[in-house]
């Protein structure tokens, strides 16, 4: 829904090149430039560096683009629930994955009863790529439980939930009445990979108890939560996880929570949207019914 001059900007920072770029959209490249040249003018700061032959996207041209593309991917969505019934309306969505195992499928029932969509995409990632996936454009919402610049988005909290040390129940850490971060030290640790919200938030706990990685014989990083439970229950280590990811294992007594005072906490799982989004009260709608 915006108009040419945007469009034209989109396809030259995809291409770099204002040759290229008149080829794609079939007109000359004095028209190209023109184009850009009165949307700088409109803006009011510059959009593009050129110097022949390189052309560079200022910081301000790259959040135009970023923008321009979440503009489109809402006018596209829009568009597409305004012309197809609404049993072939389509979501995609990302959940980040220490919560893809209890929480989307929870949405993707609650999706169903709704039956708007006839297809649903759900995309599992980590913290990082899921928020730059709302940037894009490419992702509609995102559950998200690491930590974001809440400034930068729109957000509804869906729940508190804990998260909690845990051990394999033969370890001898499952039969402590008390546990301290010193005690932990002395077991490998088994933590999420760079990226995952759940890390960031471990780390910020070891931290707060003048904890860091270097304090631990062995630290073994592993980038998928179901991956964690198995090696927490072959009594691998010890690891931080959300206890909905566990709560199986734990109500069978094959897991155990660690009675660790100062390494417990809730956290916040949120469904994440971009600010001013158009579909924002369907999206607080989703989170009341997940909460």
């Amino acid at each position: 829904m915006l108009d040419q001059r945007y469009q034209t900007f989109q396809v030259l920072v995809a291409t770099k090149s204002y040759t290229r770029t008149a080829e794609e959209l079939f007109i000359t490249q004095p028209a190209v430039s023109q184009q850009i040249k009165s949307l700088e003018t409109e803006v009011g700061v510059p959009l593009v560096h050129y110097q022949r032959p390189y052309l560079t996207i200022t910081p301000a041209g790259q959040q135009l683009a970023a923008f321009i593309q979440r503009t489109q991917a809402q006018s596209t969505k829009l568009l597409n629930d305004l012309r197809q019934p609404g049993q072939q309306r389509q979501l995609t969505f990302s959940t980040t994955l220490s919560i893809s195992e209890f929480l989307a499928p929870q949405l993707v029932r609650v999706l169903q009863r709704e039956g708007h969509y006839r297809q649903i995409n759900c995309q599992i990632t980590n913290t990082q790529a899921a928020l730059r996936a709302l940037q894009t454009g490419t992702s509609d919402f995102a559950l998200i439980e690491g930590n974001f610049e809440k400034h930068a988005f729109d957000y509804q909290v869906i729940r508190h939930e804990p998260f909690v040390g845990i051990v394999g129940a033969a370890s001898p850490l499952a039969q402590s009445t008390r546990v301290t971060w010193a005690d932990l030290t002395n077991y490998p640790l088994i933590i999420r990979e760079g990226g995952s919200g759940s890390r960031d938030i471990l780390l910020h706990l070891a931290q707060a108890a003048n904890v860091s990685l270097a304090d631990f014989p062995q630290v073994i990083t592993v980038n998928h939560p179901a991956a964690i439970r198995q090696l927490l229950l072959a009594n691998v280590g010890v690891s931080f996880v959300y206890r909905s990811v566990v709560q199986a294992e734990l109500a069978a007594g094959q897991l155990v929570e660690l009675p660790l005072a100062s390494g417990r906490l809730e956290h916040d799982l949120d469904l994440v949207y971009v600010k001013d989004n158009f579909f924002a009260a369907d999206y607080a709608q989703l989170a009341a019914q997940l909460r």
